[in-house]
């Protein structure tokens, strides 16, 4: 029995308890505008879950559990790139993980992919009777019952943890020793490491591939210990490029100081179009972004949208931002530090080492490929980096 409706109108927690009482088979999926995630059921159980959030996929999950490196990662994606295997596969044959590790970080991969669904006010859902994927799940070991009592619990402790952590630009500081000699969580380590006096809460979250509730977890641990205190939010100059651009010819004109921007999806890749012919490709991506979020389900516009991205993303690689390009970094690390930079310009600029190129980097990124791109774009257009031939 196929159903179809919104989180507004009924929750997560009853939608999956409708289906277990109903011992529904098929894919519920959830989409939020930006983000999709299916969750696959047999007869009113659940045997696993995906996302479209890179941080959601296997390779980025595995990093931030400590599992595997993001060298493993890099080194898998490319042998994957070339044979077509599944990811897991290649990792336990090249011997970076264990067959039983790997199942187990596949059924705690689709937990997570499902907790995080309870942290969603907004929503479209799907229940598409009868339909699962064509290859073998690894089944999960928790009942529908368990997933949300777990789910709602951490609702209410991320109540609690945004309390004192009230952004993710805020900054941790650590007033004590942070790592004990008897922490073996790995996933915990990292994002422990990743603690300098100087990262934002966002910039671990990349830096480690780990998710916002995770690294929020780790340090509220950590501040009831008294051995992390949280300061400054950190604010991002808004770029220039995106503030001068022009706006959409047939946006409405502003009136008593209202806001001028796009209100609907047409007039939001309408101003896309405008961007990106000036080749302000930042602001394009932005604007379909949006168009995206506001119409998510509307398919001929989805069409549009990715047409105009795969424009996008030609015009990065017209400026030379091309997977074969190796970045070099034009500015020493002290006058680095000394900048401000986005999170994710962060986390691109921490991996550019003058011998690896664009794509290899991009596999590795947590980031969209269009998003990683642009950064690479930004850092150049800027001249904090260049892009230089192999050899």
């Amino acid at each position: 029995m196929s159903i179809t409706g919104n989180l507004e109108t009924m929750s997560l927690a009853e939608l999956l308890q409708w289906l277990a009482n109903g011992r529904q088979t098929g894919t519920l999926i959830v989409n939020n505008g930006s983000v999709e995630k299916k969750i696959f059921l047999r007869d009113g159980a659940v045997l696993s879950s995906s996302s479209s959030d890179p941080r959601g996929f296997l390779g980025h999950f595995l990093v931030s559990k400590g599992v595997i490196s993001e060298d493993d990662l890099a080194k898998a994606m490319a042998i994957q790139s070339e044979q077509g295997k599944l990811l897991g596969e290649i990792l336990v044959e090249g011997g970076a993980i264990e067959q039983e590790m790997l199942d187990h970080m596949l059924r705690l991969k689709a937990e997570e992919n499902i907790y995080d669904l309870f942290a969603w006010v907004e929503g479209h859902f799907d229940f598409l009777d009868e339909e699962l994927p064509p290859y073998e799940l690894v089944p999960m070991s928790a009942n529908i019952t368990g997933l949300v009592m777990e789910g709602m619990r951490r609702i209410d402790m991320s109540k609690e943890m945004e309390k004192v952590i009230p952004s993710t630009q805020c900054v941790p500081v650590s007033v004590a020793p942070l790592l004990d000699e008897d922490e073996m969580d790995f996933g915990w380590r990292g994002v422990l490491e990743a603690v300098d006096d100087d990262r934002s809460v966002e910039d671990i979250c990349l830096h480690t591939h780990s998710s916002e509730f995770f690294v929020y977890d780790v340090l509220f641990t950590k501040m009831k210990e008294g051995k992390i205190k949280i300061v400054r939010p950190r604010v991002i100059a808004p770029d220039p490029q995106v503030q001068a651009a022009p706006a959409a010819a047939d946006a409405p004109a502003a009136k008593d100081g209202a806001d001028t921007g796009p209100t609907n999806a047409q007039a939001l890749i309408s101003e896309a179009m405008v961007h990106l012919k000036l080749g302000v490709y930042e602001a394009a991506a932005r604007h379909l972004g949006a168009a995206t979020s506001l119409e998510p389900h509307n398919r001929e516009l989805a069409m549009v949208i990715k047409e105009l991205e795969g424009e996008v993303m030609a015009g990065l690689e017209n400026d030379g931002v091309k997977d074969e390009k190796v970045p070099v970094l034009e500015t020493t690390l002290d006058d680095l530090r000394a900048m401000s930079f986005s999170p994710e310009e962060g986390f691109i600029l921490s991996r550019i080492n003058g011998t690896s190129d664009i794509a290899s980097i991009v596999k590795i990124s947590p980031l969209s490929e269009i998003d990683s791109l642009l950064v690479f774009w930004k850092l150049s257009q800027s001249g904090q980096i260049s892009l230089k031939d192999v050899g």
